[in-house]
């Protein structure tokens, strides 16, 4: 088995993909919820090479930055995301994982205001 294969076992004893009664209710849990999510389905990805992996794991990205969009004033999370989706799929990918690295860095910062906005 692959280290991303393992690692993705690893990631599904993490508390956030555990079903619960309740569901996910609070703002925390839906953003930690997603980044296992995509995170999940980027190992399984890596691991296998199939593509049906790798579809969920863009689809998942594209829902937590529409979630995100929505929360955010003028925020364009998701438009950003679909254009490193398409420019990932065209095989020219030149620039593309140094332009991925500062939208991740973005997003996350973006998510963090949004939780202590929230917890104020």
């Amino acid at each position: 088995m692959s280290d991303s294969a393992d690692r993705a076992r690893l990631l599904d004893r993490f508390p956030e993909p555990q079903p619960t009664e309740d569901g996910i209710t609070d703002l925390v849990g839906t953003y930690t919820f997603f980044a296992c999510l995509v995170l999940r389905h980027a190992l399984l990805a890596n691991a296998s090479g199939g593509a049906d992996h790798a579809v969920s794991c863009g689809h998942a990205e594209l829902t937590a930055m529409g979630m995100l969009d929505q929360n955010i004033a003028g925020a364009a999370f998701r438009a950003e995301e679909q254009r490193l989706q398409r420019l990932s799929a065209s095989g020219n990918a030149a620039g593309a994982w140094d332009t991925s690295v500062r939208a991740g860095w973005e997003r996350l910062r973006a998510v963090v205001s949004r939780i202590v906005t929230e917890a104020r």
